[in-house]
């Protein structure tokens, strides 16, 4: 099952091979400087859009990108305390040359979005409402998973469980209408199977998040009916200048007795870059504020100072090799990432026998493999380009047990899952005002479900698509977008003879779903400084093999699930509008939506017991989820910003006429920022409203403001950079429960913490 799935991609790379050896390009070369304050720039980023290639400045703030085929290129330039910039370079023969004068900003003011289109470009230029975060951002960003780094972002909140299993949830909606990727491409982990399962990627790690809010099935397919979360990590390297680069990420959070670090070092030749990279993070439970809390299952109350069972220990190796030249670039990569984390609940106890431990423990491992490959073409083509990965996932489950003889965590589960993504795109020469790409997709999963509490049965899932992206100009203001993609998808359930549930072993099930997707868009410049945008778009999404078979205790998380094998595929259609404005001072964003579901798929527990745990139950019913994300900055001195923003999502269950439960209340942001190109300072409160508007299951949380603080400092020597920050998240203690923890009804959420970061760039 795992060997075939290699076949079609196999198919793919020989004429892409063969269309780039064909392409008659010549290498040239781009050079360039970036200066602030009439002085160089140490460290900028520089990123050459089409191409997709990073840069780094040197001590004296130059640049250098080689091999770069003829062609006009966009570059995007970007430091701390300073406003970034783009330029178009014309590229015909020998160098061609930018310089970039950077003007001093607290914030960068734009930010460049790599998911949202076939390639990267500014975030105002995105038909849907979107946002990028940065490595050094993510260090002034409270918590310690990449979901809670994103979590103050418009749209964007974040369903915990202790520490490693959060989720990022998007205007309402997380598990498998929202999609997680890693640098464009699917993890093959199960973190959508139940919210004790982590994603496992270290934040860390990670050099930019972005986050697409809306549908954005054209591009990725199915599971992104309400957007998606690209985290990117870079296992394939890019060729540098330098002949040695890279980063050292360390870090330390009180809260949790958190100790982490990460290094990255690429190794450049003229032509070739070689990359490893290792990291790893241990923390201890979460503290919270002292006092008593009461288990809701069992009413007994316990003493604590910290979340029982909320350790979290991880660690990752990786390397990486590319090569580029007139033809393009090509490279591979792997990572192997290992998490032993934490399920909270209540801990072992004397009364045991009465009350039972609900503590759990998940020990995951993920083999990565990636290739990535740019070519220059020739002909009605630009360029061709070919994204794969395979993952190899394990994952096991370890429920708490305690009897007289003492406490263990005997195995009461194992997952093991292989996964192939592969997406090849056609970049189409712009021909007039049209552009475009055309591409096509495949997806292989094959799960085995093995041990004493089998969840689901073993099954093979193939996704096949074709789909076109294409852009046309109408005017200098005035682009629109169309969008269309037919998806194939198939289910097939395998008898496992070994497997301890009789329905497993004899399970030989298929289910095919196909579906055909569009969506159209338009952007207007309206002056100089006004920007709007409208976009609507038709999603799909199949349902899962655990929605519709599962029969099974979940370990982690203490129910009994049972799927429905009637459900069929979700589809929606969501309507996305926004207005931005950039009035040199002063910018603001307001981005109203409306989202109609047909068959939402969703758990709900039934009220009975099987094995004496709640039976939870998969059904479908039809769901509408409206609502706004509105920010606007004042920058009263180019080094001081003022940030407010707010988000608010309505959802319902209009087939019953009830709210949809765990959805976030009305939230809001005030931050104060000071940013110079050696000194940071922020000021947060990040507030909430009560949610009183209650689905099935669901208890209601009490409005809550909690304040952050941090400092730090940026310091240049030579061509290295370091960054040192120190915070202090929920500065006075405050005692508060957000409505989407799955614990918030036993414990809150963390107390007061002191982090320490610091970063080297080089």
């Amino acid at each position: 099952m795992v060997k075939r799935p290699l076949v079609p991609v196999a198919g793919w790379v020989l004429p892409v091979m063969l269309l780039a050896g064909a392409a008659a390009a010549s290498a040239q070369t781009i050079t360039g400087t970036v200066r602030g304050a009439g002085r160089p720039v140490v460290g900028a980023s520089v990123w050459l859009l089409e191409l997709d290639r990073t840069e780094r400045t040197g001590s004296a703030g130059e640049f250098r990108f080689a091999a770069v085929p003829a062609g006009t290129y966009r570059i995007y330039a970007s430091a701390t305390g300073f406003a970034s910039a783009t330029d178009t370079v014309q590229v015909t023969a020998g160098t061609a040359t930018a310089a970039f004068e950077l003007r001093e900003s607290a914030v960068p003011l734009k930010a460049i979005v790599v998911s949202a289109a076939p390639t990267a470009r500014p975030a105002e230029e995105q038909y849907q409402p979107v946002a990028s975060r940065s490595r050094v951002e993510f260090d002034n960003s409270a918590g310690t998973s990449f979901a809670e780094k994103i979590s103050d972002l418009p749209g964007v909140t974040v369903r915990g469980n202790g520490s490693a299993p959060s989720r990022p949830i998007l205007r309402g909606l997380g598990d498998n209408e929202v999609l997680i990727l890693e640098n464009g491409l699917r993890m093959g982990d199960i973190a959508t199977y139940d919210p004790a399962h982590a994603t496992p990627i270290d934040a860390m790690g990670v050099a930019q998040v972005d986050v697409v809010r809306g549908p954005a099935t054209i591009l990725y397919g199915p599971n992104t009916i309400g957007g998606l979360v690209n985290v990117i990590t870079n296992f394939v390297p890019t060729v540098a200048d330098h002949a040695v680069s890279g980063t050292v990420a360390l870090e330390g959070n009180s809260v949790s007795g958190e100790v982490s670090g990460y290094t990255n070092t690429i190794l450049s030749g003229a032509n070739s870059a070689f990359r490893v990279s290792a990291g790893g993070l241990r923390s201890s439970d979460i503290r919270i504020p002292s006092g008593s809390y009461t288990d809701p299952a069992s009413g007994a109350s316990y003493n604590l100072a910290r979340i029982p069972q909320t350790f979290d220990h991880s660690g990752e190796v990786g390397l990486g090799y590319a090569y580029q030249g007139a033809f393009g670039s090509i490279g591979i990569g792997g990572n192997h990432y290992e998490m032993n984390y934490g399920i909270p609940g209540v801990p072992p106890n004397p009364d045991w026998e009465t009350v039972p431990p609900t503590t759990s423990r998940i020990a995951q491992r993920r083999n990565t493999a990636e290739l990535r490959g740019l070519f220059n073409a020739g002909g009605w083509l630009d360029r061709v380009k070919l994204d794969a990965s395979y993952n190899d996932y394990n994952h096991a489950e370890f429920p708490t047990a305690e009897d007289s003889t003492g406490v263990s965590d005997p195995q009461a589960n194992h997952f093991h899952k292989r996964e192939l993504n592969a997406v090849l795109q056609l970049e189409q020469r712009p021909t007039g005002a049209l552009s475009g790409t055309i591409g096509l997709w495949t997806d292989v999963q094959s799960l085995t479900i093995e041990g004493d509490q089998p969840l689901g049965p073993n099954s093979t899932t193939t996704g096949l698509a074709a789909f076109a992206y294409e852009e046309y100009q109408v005017a200098p203001g005035t682009r629109l977008q169309g969008g269309l993609r037919y998806d194939y998808n198939r289910i097939r359930t395998h008898p496992y003879l070994q497997s301890t549930d009789s329905v497993f072993q004899t399970l030989d099930a298929s289910r095919l779903s196909n579906a055909v997707t569009a969506s159209l868009g338009a952007i207007r410049q309206i002056g100089p400084s006004l920007t709007a945008s409208f976009s609507v778009a038709r999603s799909f999404r199949a349902p899962t093999v655990q929605e519709l078979f599962a029969n099974g205790l979940d370990a982690a998380s203490g129910t009994y699930s049972v799927g429905t094998a009637t459900l069929g595929p979700e589809t929606g259609t969501g309507i996305d509008a926004s207005l931005k404005g950039d009035f040199g001072s002063l910018s603001f964003e307001v981005s109203p939506y409306l989202n109609h579901i047909s068959h939402f798929i969703y758990g709900f527990l039934r009220g009975d017991t099987i094995q004496d745990f709640p039976v939870r139950q998969f059904a479908a019913t039809d769901a509408r989820l409206f609502g706004f994300e509105a920010s606007v900055e004042v920058r009263p001195l180019p080094t001081v910003a003022l940030r407010a923003s707010s988000d608010y999502v309505n959802a319902q269950d209009t087939q019953n006429g009830v709210p949809l439960p765990f959805i976030p209340p009305l939230r809001g942001l005030l931050r104060a920022t000071y940013q110079s190109r050696s000194w940071m300072g922020m000021a947060e409160w990040r507030v909430a409203a009560r949610q009183a508007r209650l689905g099935v299951g669901d208890t209601p949380t009490a409005g809550y403001a909690v304040m952050n603080l941090g400092l730090g400092v940026r310091l240049v020597h030579r061509g290295l950079v370091s960054e040192i920050s120190l915070h202090c998240d929920n500065v006075f203690d405050r005692l508060y429960r957000d409505n989407l923890s799955v614990i918030k009804d036993f414990v809150p959420q963390p107390g007061r913490g002191f982090r320490l970061n610091y970063e080297l760039l080089y």
